[in-house]
């Protein structure tokens, strides 16, 4: 295990029941198996499933419901989930058969990645010839300076973090994987610090440490950061990227 696997299993071993709890509905409002055009008795492998929230949203349309993760406390968390087959991995080496699933996933994950392209392969990998990859990932802007910025608050708030990347990055990935892109779609939310850093979740110095820090660089991370009393609000973007393995 690297030095930075140790940390995402460190991290989220201990924040997994508070993760669980402050990431519920995260995704219910962006129409995630419509998108990803899932028929009826397919299988869906989420890569990095965590606490398995985004994966049940598959619930009553797929037959199959595989949550792959490298921590064993989030995969606990999913379990409650009661309807998902859990299996402890790495999305670099999935431990899945070639061309043996119907649509592969990773939602919220590979910005934890330092060699994302690797994943997106791996992926790949396991599709089935007309299947279909998903990746559902935080963006930053186009700007490359804002990226960096971006990157440096989200390591102060989670030392797993690995870079905030731009849509185009995420396109560059999945063709250079041999993929076809299908569609994607970006979403902006309003998100405020206090709900981004739960107390008891995270620890309280890194929390201040945070705040401090969105008044230094705040404005350069182009995630629009507002006041608003003792918070602050700001705009999260997600991208929704779908992409097919051609024969």
């Amino acid at each position: 295990m690297s030095e930075h696997d140790a940390t995402i299993r460190t991290e989220f071993d201990r924040a997994a029941a508070g993760f669980a709890q402050r990431t519920k509905g995260r995704f219910d409002h962006m129409d995630v198996v419509a998108f990803s055009r899932l028929a009826p008795g397919q299988t869906v492998v989420e890569v990095g499933a965590g606490t398995g929230n985004f994966l049940s949203l598959f619930r009553g349309v797929a037959e199959l419901m595989v949550a792959v993760d490298l921590t064993p406390a989030m995969l606990e968390q999913a379990r409650r989930h009661g309807d998902l087959r859990l299996v402890a991995g790495d999305g670099r080496r999935l431990p899945l058969p070639s061309g043996s699933v119907d649509l592969v996933a990773s939602a919220q994950a590979l910005h934890h990645v330092h060699e994302p392209a690797t994943v997106v392969k791996e992926m790949r990998r396991v599709a089935r010839s007309g299947g279909r990859i998903l990746l559902v990932d935080q963006v930053a802007t186009e700007r490359y300076e804002e990226a960096l910025m971006m990157t440096e608050l989200e390591l102060a708030r989670d030392p797993s973090h690995a870079m905030s990347r731009p849509p185009s990055a995420y396109r560059m990935m999945v063709r250079a994987a041999g993929l076809e892109i299908v569609d994607e779609r970006v979403t902006e939310s309003e998100q405020r610090l206090s709900s981004w850093m739960w107390p008891g979740e995270f620890p309280e110095e890194r929390i201040a440490a945070v705040a401090r820090l969105i008044e230094q660089i705040g404005p350069e991370t182009g995630m629009g950061f507002e006041r608003d009393g003792d918070d602050w609000v700001f705009v999260r973007r997600r991208l929704m990227l779908l992409a097919e393995r051609r024969p």
